[in-house]
């Protein structure tokens, strides 16, 4: 992709990007090629993956499905619930900057820890019900992180999955998912690599 963009005067932020690598080299060619990267997993790969385990989550409570079908406006919550859950990102990583002392932990300067979201969900000290429920309204979830790395495309990705939600329940109120899923490693951000499914579709709602 850099390739066939480099030379054209695109005006987006990929077309910025290549632009400084090309002009006195403000980035390097390592920095522009890790940079496309992480814009194309940031932006599609971890959002594909989330609508993925959504169905995946909704395939165990179809009343949930149908509520989701039947009530639109419900989506955006639906979204915050599915990743309470069943989180695409199952643990976020921090390098402890000075040395920390927490209870009887000790985390020397340097050491990478992993906070697991999962466990972070169900926490019965922050959320009085745990069972899934789109209409609950719940306390905020650790998907997108926390502090000053929390995910800067958060907003784009709410709403994309917010209105995927929305048109498959919509299109899609029977699905079923058949045997043969596979599933990325859980390697800290999971999703379904193949997820065959068997639906009657209803019509299109306006």
């Amino acid at each position: 992709m850099i390739e066939s963009r480099q030379g054209t005067d695109g005006d987006d932020f990929v077309g910025a990007l290549i632009r400084a690598n090309s002009d006195g080299k403000k980035i390097t060619d390592h920095e522009l090629l890790m940079l496309v990267s992480f814009i194309i997993f940031a932006g599609f790969d971890t959002t594909r993956n989330q609508i993925g385990l959504g169905l995946q989550t909704f395939s165990k409570h179809m009343d949930q499905w149908r509520n989701l079908g039947e009530n639109p406006d419900l989506a955006r919550s639906a979204v915050e619930e599915v990743m309470r859950v069943n989180p695409t990102i199952t643990w976020v990583s921090r390098e402890a900057s000075v040395d920390v002392e927490y209870k009887d932990l000790v985390i020397p300067q340097g050491k990478t820890i992993h906070l697991l979201t999962i466990p972070s969900g169900s926490d019965p000290r922050r959320f009085e019900k745990t069972e899934f429920d789109i209409a609950a309204g719940r306390p905020p979830h650790f998907g997108f992180g926390g502090g000053m790395h929390h995910c800067l495309g958060h907003y784009v990705a709410r709403l994309d999955m917010a209105e995927a939600y929305k048109a498959l329940a919509q299109r899609l109120p029977d699905f079923e998912i058949l045997t043969g899923a596979t599933y990325l490693p859980d390697s800290g951000n999971t999703g379904p690599i193949e997820l065959p499914i068997k639906f009657t579709p209803s019509a299109r709602r306006s």
